[in-house]
């Protein structure tokens, strides 16, 4: 086996850590961008003990969600990832965890909103669902990072979060970039920053990917502290420059009411491209109660695989724990799942 993105891709985390890509799952790499340039990261004993492994027709650990991917018969990102090249054509950055929601499938890592939310938790005596994120090494990109990536073979720049739009210093980074780079960012669809949106418009290739994992008051749960009115009226706006897709997160939350995402993007001429959550755990479509498995007019893949009960118990524990502080109610939302679980 062989992965393209182990050798002409760089992924930087919020945290400053590179990573393989966006999907894999690494316990903790020494290598970050205070130790290393990406150049050095892709020639790092780090990459080259994975790309080994890979060729001998072994995963890596790191990888195991292209390895569940394939075993069910999808096109994992390794098999969909395979452009790439020559030299470091690619780069995948999250400069921070800046962002205004608290999506039930991120973490603090990821979201500000949530690290925040945790340490109120904390205050109030109450155990965080997520650990707190120590904010020391968030949002780590300044403009002194920015000759890493220069005399580069760029080809595509991914910009995700965090929430891209909230990020400092993307305006000085997005002037900075050659125009003919493609240009692909990963939004929340919240915000629309005409400031942003004024730099945007001079790439030849842009592509906005919004992460609509619901319509209507649905998504308001999903991802919390969202309107969709705001998103549906800003989806609008960046198709009018850019390409737009759509990128819902699948999970047991949304999985029985995938269809009207598919109407909402239909009517609209918007693409999906699937994102199949693998953790945490107990939002994963194999652990749904099978009264809710049946829902699932998709993703068949995962109805036959056992669910683990201990799983179904966390998501109880979590929702429940995440509701009362919110002081909101999973089933004014997603009736079907709460009902499903047992939730009243």
């Amino acid at each position: 086996m062989r992965c393209s993105l182990l050798e002409n891709h760089v992924y930087i985390a919020t945290t400053g850590e590179y990573r393989f890509c966006c999907s894999s799952q690494e316990k903790g790499n020494v290598e970050t961008v205070w130790t290393h340039t990406p150049v050095q990261w892709i020639n790092s004993d780090t990459v080259k003990r994975a790309v080994d492994t890979l060729a001998k027709d072994e995963w890596p650990d790191a990888c195991n969600k292209c390895k569940l991917e394939e075993e069910a018969g999808l096109t994992s990102r390794r098999l969909d990832r395979q452009h790439y090249g020559p030299g470091i054509s690619h780069l995948d950055l999250r400069f921070g965890n800046s962002c205004n929601l608290k999506c039930i499938s991120c973490w603090s890592s990821s979201s500000s909103s949530i690290n925040d939310e945790a340490e109120e938790m904390v205050a109030a005596g109450i155990t965080p669902i997520h650990p707190v994120f120590p904010k020391s090494v968030s949002n780590w990109y300044d403009e002194k990072f920015f000759s890493y990536f220069e005399n580069l073979p760029v080809k595509e720049v991914a910009l995700a979060g965090g929430e891209p739009m909230m990020i400092k210093h993307l305006s000085e980074f997005l002037e900075r970039l050659d125009s003919d780079v493609t240009l692909r960012l990963t939004t929340n669809g919240t915000i629309y920053n005409p400031k942003i949106v004024n730099i945007l418009k001079k790439f030849k290739n842009v592509v906005m990917t919004v992460s609509v994992d619901a319509i209507g008051k649905r998504i308001e749960y999903i991802r919390y502290g969202s309107k969709w009115s705001d998103i549906e009226r800003n989806i609008k706006e960046y198709s009018n420059f850019c390409k737009v897709d759509l990128s819902p997160c699948i999970s047991v939350l949304n999985a029985a009411y995938y269809e009207e995402i598919e109407d909402w993007a239909a009517s609209n001429n918007f693409k999906i491209y699937n994102n199949l959550l693998v953790t945490p755990a107990y939002l994963h479509l194999k652990n749904a109660p099978d009264s809710l498995k049946k829902q699932f007019k998709h993703f068949s893949d995962w109805k036959d695989q056992p669910a683990d009960t201990k799983m179904q118990q966390l998501f109880v524990e979590n929702i429940i724990k995440t509701d009362n502080f919110r002081n909101i109610k999973i089933q004014e939302y997603l009736p079907e799942v709460a009902h499903a679980y047992g939730i009243n």
